[in-house]
């Protein structure tokens, strides 16, 4: 999950002048933007994910071999962090929102809707220019990450792995960082991103397979 769903935007909401809830109610995301969102996120995760396994494929020494997510338990399961990450995200909006609403009443006490309409249009498309980057990469990485989990898993593949880039911020990030090669099942039971913005994912070095097992190789059925 991306944000903390324990923002409680309803309860002040309810208790604000009339002109805040009014404004409120006509900018708040909802039901359908929060199916929206899920259905961007599982689209370009579910991508992700079978574009990981193609790369992994030809890791292990069998390029030609594509992923193709069709298990539905694996779908599911990504689906389900979509929509908790799509909840969020709509939390955490409509949670700004009512900060921004506040501000401009503040700013401007006899602010009509148009000047509320403008200020949370241009408040809204400063959001979206790093939000949207943000949520998108967070999915992505993540997606990218149970991939190689998954597919190392299931396959029985040995190696090693690097956690890269090889600078961070974070204490976990650096934690692995500086613990160097480390084994791949290791790597791929400690999958990435260890928090919002992690640039981080594990450079796999595994072992090559026969040949002739490519084509038994798990590839998201």
């Amino acid at each position: 999950m991306i944000t903390d769903l324990a923002r409680d935007w309803i309860t002040p909401v309810s208790t604000s002048p009339d002109v805040v809830k009014l404004v409120h109610l006509a900018m708040r995301m909802d039901a359908y933007d929060m199916e929206e969102l899920r259905a961007a996120l599982l689209r370009v995760s579910r991508s992700a994910y079978e574009d990981e396994l193609t790369i992994q494929a030809a890791r292990v020494g069998c390029p030609g071999r594509v992923g193709r997510l069709t298990n539905g338990a694996i779908l599911s399961e990504i689906n389900k962090d979509c929509l908790n990450d799509a909840q969020s995200i709509v939390n955490t909006y409509n949670f700004d929102l009512l900060a921004e609403i506040t501000r401009i009443r503040s700013d401007v006490p006899t602010a009509n809707r148009h000047v509320y309409a403008s200020r949370l249009n241009d408040w809204s498309t400063r959001r979206g220019e790093w939000k949207v980057p943000q949520v998108t990469q967070f999915a992505v990485n993540r997606a990218r990450s149970k991939a190689q989990t998954d597919f190392y898993n299931t396959n029985s593949s040995f190696g090693m792995a690097v956690l890269q880039p090889t600078t961070a911020k974070c204490p976990i990030c650096q934690g692995w960082i500086n613990r160097g090669n480390v084994p791949l099942r290791v790597a791929t039971n400690n999958p990435p991103p260890y928090h919002v913005n992690c640039p981080h994912g594990w450079d796999i070095y595994p072992e090559k397979v026969a040949r002739e097992e490519c084509p038994l190789l798990w590839m998201g059925e």
